[in-house]
């Protein structure tokens, strides 16, 4: 009874039983694929990651301190001139205003750094709006041209029934400075 059981299936359905022998053959070979192939790939990788890591990436001398006076031209380029402060500025306050946040006074102090013939602008200024346009501001700061370290966040709500925040944000902007 089994055997005419399974008979009438097979042929009452057939589409539906060429498309579960389709899929098992299917999974079979990913099955071997996975197996025979991608785990013995990854565990070589693995094992050169490791020994890379035991290593501790050696490299010598030389090429060690090329790396590093090339980091350090690279970043050099990216400092921008003292003229450029001003769009540093406005950048901020276009940023704000991409966010909805209202801008608050906005108070900078330069400071020279001589051996590297820097200005290191602090900058400090309060913003207000939702908390999250307050977190996009933030990870906007982050990605302007200019070399900017944020130095300092403060947040405060001003209602509990509100979602509104005020922050404080001090930052330093390094410059060249003008001159010998």
């Amino acid at each position: 009874m089994n055997g005419k059981f399974l008979w009438d299936i097979v042929r009452s359905r057939p589409k539906s039983l060429a498309v579960v022998l389709l899929l098992v053959l299917l999974n079979g070979g990913l099955f071997f694929f996975s197996s025979y192939h991608q785990q013995p790939r990854l565990l070589e990788l693995r094992q050169q990651w490791a020994e890379k890591r035991r290593a501790g990436g050696v490299r010598d001398a030389a090429a060690i301190f090329r790396q590093g006076t090339s980091d350090l031209a690279t970043w050099h380029a990216r400092i921008a001139p003292k003229k450029d402060f001003a769009r540093l500025i406005g950048t901020l306050f276009d940023t704000a205003a991409s966010n909805s946040l209202k801008v608050g006074g906005v108070s900078y102090k330069p400071v020279p750094v001589k051996e590297d013939n820097l200005l290191a602008f602090t900058i400090s200024f309060g913003v207000s709006g939702k908390y999250a346009a307050v977190k996009s501001f933030i990870a906007d700061l982050m990605h302007t041209r200019e070399i900017v370290t944020l130095d300092n966040v403060s947040l405060a709500s001003t209602k509990l029934t509100e979602e509104s925040v005020d922050m404080k944000v001090q930052l330093t902007a390094y410059f060249k400075a003008e001159g010998p």
